[in-house]
């Protein structure tokens, strides 16, 4: 049976990478990290693998788009599985929005009215159903027993318990709109919020045994923002400039009490730095 939490290691190495959205170079850097690492490193990345601006022309690229680059969600996915295949145990993917969208979650409309749909037209019937199958069975929240917890989007549900995140169901969303979608309980706020206020925060954090929060799913133009002791949001690839880009580097073993302990250039990292 599938569980929606991925329990990490307590020793070794975690890398953490954010909304690749179809960037087969970003995403190939973190695995040539995790490839540098040590043998007992895992990689996780917190959702949002695919759906990239598929239409674009260099000239026609927004500044607001950060460093142009080719969609190849179909790739990115194929090097995914080849990467799970390689390092066993050692490479995971939470669900993100947009991973949603194609198992019964609300569509995604960020470059076509219905990205799921465009994706899968680009493939062909194996490929999609390998695809559906992947993400059906994509965990939602990763936790460590060092307190670290890692998520798609900010730390607002109002989770009570374990069992509540292993009843969450995926499918029956299909035609929701976004503010529907987000009222519910658990599975809106965990895939779409982009904020948290500490005392939700703290809320979630507990039901997990957790200390800080990290996640992604907005777009930080900087790389990462702190927010309060609780909350890290990281972009690792969507949306930045390749300076500004950022993944997360943490000891397994250790304990970081709040998030003003992750320190730039040692657990925050430029990913072309």
């Amino acid at each position: 049976m599938t569980s929606r939490l991925l329990r990490l290691p307590d020793s070794g190495r975690l890398l953490v990478a954010t909304d690749i959205q179809g960037n087969l170079r970003d995403f190939q850097r973190m695995v040539t990290l995790l490839e540098d690492a040590p043998q007992d490193t895992v990689l996780v990345f917190t959702g949002d693998m695919v759906h990239g601006p598929d239409s674009l022309t260099e000239q026609q690229w927004p500044d607001y788009l950060g460093t142009p680059y080719k969609d190849e969600s179909p790739e990115v996915i194929q090097a995914f599985l080849r990467a799970q295949a390689r390092f066993p145990g050692r490479v995971h993917c939470l669900m993100g929005n947009h991973e949603h969208a194609h198992v019964g979650g609300p569509r995604t409309a960020k470059f076509h009215a219905d990205e799921a749909q465009v994706l899968e037209e680009r493939m062909n019937p194996d490929e999609v159903l390998t695809l559906r199958s992947l993400f059906q069975q994509l965990p939602l929240v990763a936790a460590a027993p060092n307190g670290v917890v890692l998520l798609h989007a900010a730390p607002s549900a109002p989770l009570r318990s374990l069992a509540q995140l292993e009843d969450v169901k995926l499918e029956g969303y299909f035609g929701w709109g976004i503010e529907e979608f987000f009222r519910e309980s658990v599975l809106g706020p965990m895939l779409w919020s982009r904020m948290a206020t500490a005392e939700q925060a703290r809320a979630f954090l507990s039901v997990l045994g957790g200390r800080i929060a990290i996640y992604g799913h907005d777009v930080v133009r900087e790389g990462y923002e702190r927010i309060g002791l609780e909350q890290l949001c990281v972009s690792t690839s969507f949306a930045l400039l390749d300076e500004h880009k950022t993944y997360v580097q943490l000891d397994l073993g250790t304990v970081y009490p709040d998030v003003q302990m992750l320190r730039e250039g040692i657990e925050l990292r430029r990913l072309y730095g």
